[in-house]
């Protein structure tokens, strides 16, 4: 039998996406056991104006090290898949799985990307050094380290062409949403005038140590 309609409009307030946006940075940056439990607490919380049981940014690179995640192994995945614009989801499950990652990091990751059955590489590698940095700047620092475009050019330095580091940036600036669009272009405007002399790169040296630049 169907259950009769109570006739009451349903109301979604304006603030919902935000809301939800905010429940799934939350959950990636927790890294929750049980997600169905940690949600009920989490909204319960939010309703009675209490503290979230949100784990801390600083916690994160801790998380990210008991969990055996590393660069290495985030660049022997695009060693493997970076030469392809979208990778099925299996195949990259099956990977993450020889390398003994743990599974609920990568559903976070796949959670956070929004990602279908085929997910851009880029996209997921993006979202993988989030994870090890921390930061989008620690981020941009790990992508250009495993994307390094230059074999003479080493670490404490490494250097990624401009419009690969405009789009790795801007990626994770929108999944962020705590920077703003006037941010992430004076960024890109200050690092676009100095490609002109570098043959096209950037480089980490030109936003590590930058204080003139925030990148989040």
């Amino acid at each position: 039998t169907e259950m009769p309609l109570s006739g009451k409009q349903v109301i979604i307030p304006p603030e919902l996406p935000d809301i939800l946006k905010q429940f799934t940075k939350a959950a990636i940056r927790t890294q929750p056991a049980d997600l169905l439990e940690w949600s009920s607490i989490y909204f319960t919380a939010l309703a009675n104006g209490q503290p979230l049981p949100v784990r801390a940014r600083s916690d994160q690179n801790a998380a990210a090290s008991q969990m055996d995640l590393t660069p290495e192994l985030l660049k022997a995945l695009h060693t493997e898949f970076g030469e392809r614009e979208t990778v099925h989801q299996e195949e990259v499950e099956l990977k993450w799985n020889e390398f003994g990652l743990p599974v609920d990091l990568l559903k976070h990751i796949i959670v956070v990307g929004h990602f279908d059955e085929e997910l851009e590489w880029m996209k997921f590698l993006a979202l993988g050094c989030s994870y090890l940095g921390g930061t989008i700047k620690n981020a941009m620092i790990h992508a250009c380290y495993i994307l390094n475009s230059d074999p003479n050019s080493t670490p404490p330095d490494a250097c990624v062409p401009y419009d690969m580091f405009k789009f790795l940036y801007t990626y994770l600036a929108d999944v962020d949403r705590e920077v703003s669009q006037d941010q992430v272009n004076q960024v890109l405007k200050h690092l676009e005038t100095q490609v002109v002399s570098s043959e096209g790169v950037v480089k980490v040296s030109d936003f590590m140590n930058n204080r003139k630049l925030r990148l989040g």
